[in-house]
């Protein structure tokens, strides 16, 4: 019994330099996932701005905007391919 208490302080310590070390690492994940959540944002509010300026009744408008905002990717390619005004030059 009393060498299993020397192993588990001595693999206490080993986890806890494990811990320290593993602090030092830089991660590119939460930097990706920044800049990607940066470049949706900025898209939203660009479909957000052309919905305003659209000549769509008032709830329209504002039911775009909801879904866009609750569902920022989904609502945007879903405005992108559904909500905008096309133009037929045939």
């Amino acid at each position: 019994m009393a060498s299993l208490m020397n192993y588990s302080s001595i693999l206490i310590l080993l986890l806890a330099c494990v811990k320290f070390a593993a602090a030092d690492t830089y991660y590119v994940g939460p930097t990706i996932g920044g800049v990607v959540g940066l470049i949706i944002l900025i898209l939203d509010i660009i479909a957000a701005v052309e919905i305003l300026r659209s000549g769509k009744s008032m709830v329209e408008k504002l039911l775009w905007i909801l879904f866009i905002v609750f569902c920022p990717i989904i609502g945007l390619i879903v405005y992108l391919l559904c909500g905008r005004a096309r133009s037929v030059d045939l």
